[in-house]
């Protein structure tokens, strides 16, 4: 039953809504319901799962009976005039068995019940030590009234007056300190998130729910005037980068918060002490450091030894930008010097004092002086305030530099410095401030290469949120000063060390990634190079008038390559051969041939291990795609096609090489897959047969140290170091690697995310299935409909390719039902030049429409395509009618494209990208709809998310007002969140449940996403994910035992063990190795 109720206080959220009426039915005996309520809506709903509990609810508070009253505001409820929606009554159901499965489980302690602390001020400052004493400095403070929420995920700063909360996740939470005085300050890995807008109308205030544990309540009486009237739909919430002008000079280098309890209540019944149980009570459950500390509050205007933050900053930027000039001190020691403020490590005097003395001494190496990231701890009252002074700091850096000058010749072999290969500085650029990492290990693109003695001008910029991970879409939350702020930064440039860093351009994959790369002005053979001028050396963009477009272009040079060859010095010749069109289709599309002599001299350039691939993803001059081997050509030459060819460019002497088919790739179901050969009449016993297969192999991995060995280097996981070949060492040593807490941990993690994916994302190996590069078939063999499949077995792990039979062919991403499709495989004749191929699936250049682009578009540039030959689901799946869609037209400017086009772009593909929504929402609908992926609503969104990965190359965003919407709430139970991993000390791995932690329930808006509803699916998504218990798995085949845990337990006896192997052999004096040892051990 459905009761439908009226009159509803409009500012309620669903959480706030339900915590009103849970009490109500409480008293009813009434457990089995849901709620549905929209913000800024008057009216709610609630589902019953038994109509007589909707008849008891109505029967107190129905028509003419007893008003129910929320906020003071009198709501009116009635039976709905429609039944129960279907998919309601399957969450609720869910529900009750989720209730069932939690009440099975060891029962956790329930947290005791706190107001909000009331705080008379908020400041933002820094950690020191003042004479010796551990100190809080204070560069902004709130003087007026606050109130400090824990929350389950959050730690909240609501200034009320300004209508801002100061929202910190626990987990950016490092150490909280507090004193008996009320006072407490929090350290933060990072900075919180800030959102304005939460002031009510009016300026008066309403009921603020915390901790789902009770609530504080504020005068309403405003309520029954308001909501007689229309009420305007308030805007969304505006996520901030400061909470004003003056926090905003500060908030990015000061991550300390420090707020005051109102000292009227210390010690007397009242928020002090709501204060000393708060605080007791978080010392015992939360994962960050808590402790009671007594310190010293200053303000930095009290300290003029330090100066004001925002001035010693620009004292500093001053001092390091005369050393570049200078050539004082070494570029990338000045970058780091930098990052040692923006990263929020030393004060920026501290700093300055710092470079001054490296003045005065001899060089210090880059790899040294990256060690003092690991070195600089927090500060805290038991911390040794010497690593925090410049004297200690010079000692610190002394003894790293000679650690690394003693491993100088090991750390350039363990880390394969060569040419393929350049250390690159990296910056963040995230809602609140600009952080400086590395340098790191960059794959060469073509600009490196060509500038490469002046890689320090290049950097790789990433934008992110303040966590590292990608900005969330949240339709509560208005992130546009967010995307302002970073066209801002992108616009302007950044500066380190006094040079000027510019937008330079993008490769594709750097853009999903949302990386970009920025420059300095340098001269290089008597020319400066600026960004414009760069970008003009690599080819005419100019006749490019869309800047989506124009920046793929441009991306392509920034492509990475690990390999290179030159044309000139191999003798290779470039020519041009025509494309295979018919009917106004490609069938060549992106890829082109080259002979063996040219492929010979590739295999000079690439390691021993990729073997003699015969297929070549490469970028040369204004071409990108495939070049396959045709072993008909005659000399050394590579063949261009006019569709690999995207623009004019004189830069040919190089032959870049981006990948290549040196061997197969497993084939790995997903969850979209799945559904579509669910909706061809795939059997479901397949799929569950493979799924079973693959739990039962991950449960048998940690019975043998041979198992685990064996499943780690197939995942190639540690084999850079031989981590596999070391497990099967210890063995024979009689050593047991769980004692390792480490090595221990590394196999828990690598076995849990394979659970993890086979339940969540339905990631099933296909044994008799390949996943490998398209190519054409260039000798014209292959018949309509017909493909050649080749690959190496190596040794037995993949089965042997397909003979002469029915393959079902397709790629990824599908979500048309027609985006899989069947095809004839065919052996070519012995001594077939087509046979020469290996390692990729070639296609037919017959037929009315080339079978690439019937799979979801797909090309011949690089696409990667999967192949099953299962006899099981090739005879049983029907197909359907590939999809065509249009050519959308492509958004062009009318005047030349500059940067500043191609970096707005930029942040509105950050901010537009839809394809997580569209293919969410795709499984929803394809789930509750009876013809599922076939269903109309489902075919356009399957229409949408191909507008919506080609937005990339024509810059139409898909709105999300077109996609298609469930009729109502509810979400299968496949993509429920599950057990969350958590790593305690930074070692010990625990599964706990997504329900567990924290104490209360969710926090008191939306700021994290809604909270979904789900019901069980009957369909086999549903059954994949139902068969899975990672729980239980974890506990009985993947969780280690704890084995005498301890570093000192397992290293003793493996060096015991390693003398007695030694004194077999020889007599081997290995202690006079021992200062070669640890200079290994800190690389």
């Amino acid at each position: 039953m459905e009761v439908h109720m009226r009159d509803v206080p409009a500012d309620l959220t669903l959480g706030a809504f339900q915590r009103h009426v849970e009490p109500l039915l409480n008293s009813l005996e009434i457990v089995d319901y849901l709620c549905e309520k929209t913000r800024n809506k008057t009216y709610a709903n609630i589902t019953f799962l038994e109509a007589s509990d909707g008849d008891r609810f109505l029967s107190v508070y129905g028509p003419h009976r007893k008003p129910l009253s929320i906020l003071g505001q009198t709501v009116r409820c009635r039976l709905s005039n429609k039944g129960p929606n279907p998919t309601t009554l399957r969450v609720i159901r869910h529900e009750i068995d989720e209730r069932q499965k939690r009440k099975s489980k060891p029962s956790v302690q329930p947290q005791p019940k706190f107001k909000p602390l009331q705080a008379s001020c908020l400041s933002c400052g820094f950690h020191t030590y003042v004479n010796g004493r551990f100190s809080f400095v204070s560069e902004w403070d709130a003087r007026e009234d606050c109130l400090v929420v824990f929350t389950k995920r959050h730690l909240i700063f609501k200034l009320t007056g300004r209508g801002i909360d100061v929202r910190i996740p626990r987990n950016a939470i490092v150490q909280l300190f507090w004193s008996e005085s009320g006072r407490a300050s929090v350290t933060l890995s990072y900075p919180p998130t800030i959102l304005a807008g939460t002031e009510q109308p009016n300026g008066t205030s309403q009921e603020i729910e915390l901790d789902g544990l009770g609530s504080v309540q504020l005068d309403f009486s405003f309520f029954i005037d308001m909501f007689s009237r229309q009420q305007l739909k308030p805007e969304p919430r505006k996520r901030l980068s400061a909470i004003d002008d003056d926090h905003g000079l500060i908030s990015a280098f000061c991550l300390v918060y420090h707020f005051q309890v109102i000292t009227t209540s210390i010690g007397r019944h009242g928020s002090g002490e709501d204060f000393h149980k708060k605080m007791w009570n978080i010392t015992e459950r939360e994962p960050y450091h808590v402790a009671r500390a007594d310190f010293e509050f200053y303000h930095a205007s009290d300290l003029p030894r330090l100066g004001r933050f925002g001035e010693a900053l620009t004292r500093l930027s001053k001092q390091l930008a005369s050393y570049t000039t200078s050539n004082a001190l070494p570029f990338g020691i000045l970058f780091l010097l930098q990052a040692l403020v923006y990263n929020c490590y030393l004060h920026p005097t501290t700093v300055q004092a710092l470079a001054r003395k490296l003045l005065e001494r001899s060089s210090i190496s880059i790899d040294a002086f990256r060690k003092l990231f690991d070195w600089i701890d927090y500060p805290a009252p038991e911390s040794d305030p010497r690593q925090f002074e410049v004297g200690g700091i010079l000692k610190q850096l002394d003894a790293a530099e000679k650690q690394v000058q003693e491993a100088l010749l090991m750390r350039a072999k363990l880390f394969h410095e060569n040419d393929n290969s350049v250390r690159i500085f990296r910056i963040s650029v995230s809602p609140m401030r600009i952080t400086l990492h590395g340098p790191e290990l960059e794959t060469k693109n073509r600009i490196l290469r060509k500038f490469d003695n002046k890689t320090d001008f290049f950097f790789r910029v990433q934008l992110c949120d303040e966590n590292g991970q990608d900005l969330l879409f949240n339709p509560t939350i208005s992130l546009d000063a967010v995307y302002d702020g970073f066209k801002s930064v992108l616009r302007k440039g950044i500066a380190v060390a006094g040079r000027s860093y510019s937008f330079l351009g993008f490769s594709h994959s750097s853009l999903r990634a949302h990386s970009l790369w920025f420059s300095a002005p340098f001269e290089h053979e008597g020319t400066l190079n600026i960004p414009g001028r760069i970008i003009e050396q690599l080819g005419d963009f100019a006749p490019i008038r869309s800047p989506a477009r124009c920046a793929a272009r441009i991306g392509q040079k920034f492509t990475e390559t690990p390999y290179s060859v030159s044309l000139e010095d191999h003798g290779i010749q470039t020519n041009a051969t025509p494309d295979v069109e018919r009917n106004g289709r490609m069938f060549s599309d992106g890829v082109g041939v080259l002979s063996l002599e040219a492929a010979e001299a590739i295999y000079e350039a690439i390691p021993e291990s990729k073997g003699k691939p015969t297929c070549f993803q490469i970028r040369w001059a204004g071409a990108k795609g495939m070049l396959s081997l045709d072993t008909g050509l005659e000399g050394s030459q590579i063949c261009i096609r006019p569709s690999m060819k995207k623009f004019e460019s004189s830069d040919e002497a190089n032959l870049d090489i981006c990948d290549m088919a040196s061997k197969p790739i497993p084939m790995m179901l997903n969850r979209q897959l799945v559904k579509i050969l669910e909706d061809m009449d795939a059997p479901a016993w397949w799929f569950r047969e493979l799924q079973h297969k693959e739990v039962s192999r991950l449960r048998t991995i940690t019975r043998t140290v041979n198992n685990t060995a064996s499943f780690l280097a197939m995942k190639d996981i540690g084999k850079s170091i031989r981590l596999p070949q070391f497990l099967r060492q210890t063995e024979a040593m009689k050593v047991d690697y769980r004692q390792d807490l480490f090595l221990r941990n590394v196999v828990e993690m690598v076995l849990l995310k394979e659970i993890k994916l086979i339940k969540h994302k339905a990631r099933i190996s296909v044994p008799q299935g390949i996943t490998l590069f398209g190519v054409m078939d260039e000798t014209g063999l292959l018949e309509e409909g017909q493909v050649y499949v080749t690959f190496d077995t190596l040794q037995g792990r993949y089965s042997e390719p397909p003979g002469c039979q029915k393959v079902v062919v397709t790629r990824s991403p599908a979500l048309h039902p027609g985006d899989i499709q069947l095809a004839e495989n065919v052996i070519p004749p012995e001594g077939h030049r087509l046979g020469e191929l290996r390692n990729c699936v070639v296609f037919s250049q017959k037929g009315s429409r080339d079978l690439p682009s019937m799979l979801s578009g797909g090309d011949l540039d690089g696409d990667i395509y999967n192949i099953i030959w299962d006899e099981a689901i090739v005879s049983q799946v029907r197909t359907f009618p590939p999809a065509d869609y249009p050519r959308l037209p492509i958004v062009e400017l009318s005047r030349k494209v500059e940067a500043a086009d191609m970096i707005d772009f930029f942040v509105d593909f950050i901010s537009q990208d839809c394809l997580g929504v569209i293919a969410t929402r795709h499984m929803v609908l394809a789930d509750l709809k009876p013809k599922g992926t076939l269903d109309d609503d489902c075919v356009k969104l399957a229409e949408l998310h191909s507008q919506a990965v080609d937005f990339s190359k024509t810059g139409r965003a898909v709105s999300l007002r077109d996609l298609p919407r469930p009729s109502k709430q509810g979400r299968p139970h496949f993509l429920a969140a599950g057990s969350q991993i958590v790593i305690h000390d930074k070692a010990d791995v625990e599964l706990v449940d997504e329900q567990d932690g924290g104490d209360g329930d969710d926090d008191d808006d939306d700021q994290d996403g809604p909270r979904h509803k789900y019901y069980r699916s009957d369909k086999i998504l549903g059954q994949l994910y139902s068969a899975v218990n990672e729980d239980q798995i974890w506990h009985q085949d993947i969780q280690l035992p704890r084995i005498n845990p301890g570093y000192d337990v397992f290293w003793d006896e493996m060096l015991v063990a390693l003398e007695q192997r030694v004194a077999a052999v020889a007599d081997v004096n290995w202690r006079n190795r021992l200062d070669e040892a640890h200079g290994i051990r800190h690389t």
